[in-house]
């Protein structure tokens, strides 16, 4: 009852003092403000980032061509990886069971009197398997139309928009492929934006016909996708693919790689590791923000005390004990930096929302674990802080307060 009752006295106390409450809480508002919008913003972004990566299937291996920095001192700027490395990896890697390379361009798609710029990838049947991204419409090219390069295609979602047509008008019929005419045999299903990249907007084409468009040279810079035989069979996997490359591409043991291997479980450690980073940032912030904030409540408070000087004493010849004293006013401490936390709590949130509402970057989701730390901060600031002023006035002598002018 007089933990309740304190508590009483001490919004009293913050509802009369209005300003100065308010710029005595402005550490603790900014501090958990920040921890809030910040954690709920990257929460978003790794949920985001994971439920993509394993959309990708967890036995997904991307292999990219790179020039190692000695390499590219010498004069090198272009690393290869082509079409007879990824027949490699297939025959002679027992791990992986799917390869598909991609050749990728920019090209203008035409339908009509309606044309728009869209990526193109050249691959293999196998695509659709490793990516788990299937036609929703029609049906994907075959393994004949890749041997013979027949010039077919199969759309995303978005070009169809951007074209203004339905698949159904679009399908089995004629569209101009950087001046070229291709049959569409299908339509992909939707897959979606990824970080405000559309996945939609893309134009799937046989491996060799799109080498017939654009020249040997072009299969000469390859990204490769594989697939292992299972999740637990990934590193293998990376292993027999990093050693079959290194002969291929007849690298001497002291030479380093000139591709690049990355699993799924490789690129949710490399976010993993850029997330932790911005929390410690974050961390540096929150620390000197709650400093602030704790010195501020506490010369506030011991403000308090020299101005109710007279009220202590009053208190105490009624009868009001030393840890009566102290209780309240530690507990007018904590109020103060709770009221500061929950108006940073709702600020956070709110600013986590509002940044992603308008930024092109997956939505916030608010953890509940980080409400609750927003609380513990704002309770221990005022516990820690608040104490030195609590005892300061439990010890003052009823005598001498109720003398104070």
């Amino acid at each position: 009852m007089i933990v309740v009752e304190n508590v009483y006295s001490a919004l009293g106390q913050l509802w009369v003092n209005k300003f100065r409450s308010v710029l005595t809480t402005l550490g603790i508002v900014i501090a958990v403000s920040a921890v809030i919008a910040v954690v709920s913003i990257l929460q978003g972004m790794t949920d985001y980032v994971a439920s993509f990566i394993q959309g990708l299937g967890s036995d997904a291996i991307w292999v990219q061509p790179y020039v190692p920095p000695e390499k590219s001192a010498r004069g090198v700027v272009q690393a290869k990886l082509t079409y007879e490395d990824a027949e490699a990896i297939r025959k002679e890697c027992p791990s992986v069971k799917e390869v598909a390379p991609l050749l990728q361009n920019q090209v203008i798609l035409r339908y009509g009197d309606r044309e728009e710029t869209f990526p193109l990838l050249g691959t293999t049947t196998a695509f659709q398997t490793i990516r788990d991204w299937y036609v929703d419409e029609g049906r994907f090219f075959s393994d004949h139309e890749l041997a013979t390069r027949r010039d077919v295609c199969v759309l995303g979602r978005d070009c169809l928009d951007a074209l203004d047509v339905r698949a159904a008008e679009v399908l089995g019929r004629k569209v101009r492929i950087g001046g070229r005419p291709f049959t569409v045999v299908g339509v992909l299903e939707k897959k979606g934006s990824f970080f405000g990249q559309a996945q939609d907007e893309v134009i799937l084409v046989p491996f060799f016909t799109a080498t017939k468009i654009y020249g040997r040279s072009a299969a000469e810079s390859i990204v490769i996708l594989a697939q292992a035989s299972s999740t637990e069979a990934a590193d293998t996997a990376s292993s027999e693919i990093q050693k079959v490359l290194r002969r291929e591409h007849k690298l001497r043991p002291e030479e380093k790689d000139d591709f690049k291997i990355a699993t799924q479980d490789q690129a949710l450690q490399f976010f993993d590791r850029a997330s932790q980073l911005a929390t410690f940032v974050l961390a540096g912030v929150v620390g000197i923000s709650l400093l602030v904030g704790g010195i501020g409540i506490m010369n506030i408070m011991l403000v308090s005390v020299t101005e109710r000087t007279r009220e202590i004493g009053v208190l105490k010849a009624l009868g009001a004990r030393d840890k009566d004293v102290l209780l309240q006013f530690l507990i007018e401490a904590v109020v103060l930096s709770l009221v500061g936390g929950m108006i940073g709590i709702a600020l956070g949130v709110g600013t986590a929302y509002a940044v992603t509402s308008f930024a092109p970057i997956p939505r916030a989701q608010v953890p509940l674990w980080s409400i609750a730390v927003g609380f513990l901060f704002s309770a221990g600031v005022g516990i820690f802080f608040g104490m030195y002023p609590a005892v300061q006035a439990a010890r003052l002598n009823p005598i001498e307060a109720l003398r104070y002018e």
